[in-house]
């Protein structure tokens, strides 16, 4: 990946640790490093940002020769594999080549996480691993979580003598930043609107955006344009996307279009309690933005606050703008009592929220 993007990703976005670490990277940083053959020999990626993690992870692997490859790298999932078998491969010599490359993903015991089918571990092995690391092998532990258990023995020894990297969620400026020099790399750009599109339906969130982008450069490749018409029939709509319009229909008291969509999300075979569980929590968040604003938090502290993506935080904020705390409570709280409903009986789902929308409308009438 060029230069440049890693300077995008770098702006505002440095890694930071609550606890302390002896060595704390940016992901810029990281990745020039890699590039100019600084490797380390243990790296932490700790974050849900999936995106920077695979870049660094290809950026390693990327290090060696199609043979190396072969013989020197390797990939293990610790929800399934035993954290012996990746230590005695970090354990061994590299074959035709200078190093070895071990990626641990999800190491689960670094968190508070219980597991039902648990697999066995040997942190003791582990511990004594990070105390003589070998010099020849690059162990990276890509971490999807927001924080780790700081308690453990294994977290602090790992923490202190690995290079510590924070993935946090891009900003929207950022991710808009690194499409259009995807798109300039391929010749091609982006009406606004489609643009718009693109962050509306991934969130913003950059994994997404970037699998969604890569669909509209393979389809308009003779093009030098990415249409609102191209963005809109391509890009993928998921049920939360859906339910985001079906909340604004909701609080526009538009009770026929609202039975309309939550007619035609039945219909696509999504389910009655999932349609209801995410219209709940999008109401929940409206709520938790509106008090939060309310308070005088800005954008950025309540995204801290509620630890979510920044992009929604800003499409929460858009809508609370324009209607009155009441109505948010008085909507998450029918469809609370829809949700009792759907568990408690055998009421058809349809039926429910018909009559959700006209107490809700009635209520604010």
């Amino acid at each position: 990946m060029q230069e440049l993007t890693w300077q995008i990703i770098n702006q505002g976005y440095f890694a930071k640790n609550n606890k302390g670490s002896d060595k704390l990277s940016t992901v810029a940083e990281v990745m020039n490093q890699i590039k100019n053959d600084k490797i380390g020999s243990i790296y932490l990626i700790l974050g849900k940002e999936r995106y920077c993690s695979e870049e660094i992870k290809n950026a390693l692997l990327g290090k060696l020769s199609p043979q190396e490859k072969e013989f020197n790298s390797s990939i293990y999932d610790m929800e399934e594999t035993p954290l012996a078998s990746a230590l005695n491969d970090a354990m061994s010599v590299p074959f035709f080549g200078d190093r070895r490359i071990v990626i641990v993903n999800n190491p689960y015991f670094l968190t508070g996480e219980k597991k039902k089918n648990k697999v066995e571990h040997d942190i003791d092995g582990l511990l004594k691993y990070l105390e003589y690391p070998l010099e020849t092998t690059t162990l990276v532990f890509i971490a999807p979580y927001e924080k780790l258990d700081e308690r453990k023995k294994v977290v602090k020894t790992l923490k202190k003598v690995a290079d510590v990297v924070e993935n946090q969620p891009l900003k929207e400026i950022q991710v808009r930043q690194i499409i259009n020099q995807r798109l300039k790399k391929n010749g091609l750009s982006i009406e606004p609107k489609a643009f718009d599109t693109l962050m509306e339906r991934t969130n913003a969130e950059i994994s997404l955006a970037m699998n969604e982008l890569d669909k509209l450069i393979l389809l308009c490749k003779d093009e030098q344009v990415i249409s609102e018409a191209e963005a809109d029939r391509m890009i993928s709509r998921s049920l939360e996307q859906n339910v985001f319009d079906l909340v604004a229909l909701v609080l526009s008291r538009n009770t026929q279009k609202s039975i309309e969509m939550y007619h035609d999300l039945l219909l696509s075979k999504e389910e009655p309690i999932a349609i209801n569980a995410i219209l709940i929590g999008q109401f929940r968040l409206l709520l938790q933005v509106s008090i939060l604003k309310r308070h005088g938090f800005s954008q950025g502290s309540i995204t801290t606050a509620l630890k979510i993506h920044p992009y929604r935080v800003k499409l929460a904020l858009r809508t609370v703008q324009r209607f009155q705390q009441e109505d948010l409570k008085n909507a998450y709280l029918g469809l609370v009592k829809v949700e009792k409903r759907l568990k408690s009986t055998d009421q058809d789902p349809e039926l429910l929220f018909q009559l959700f929308m006209l107490q809700f409308c009635q209520h604010a009438a």
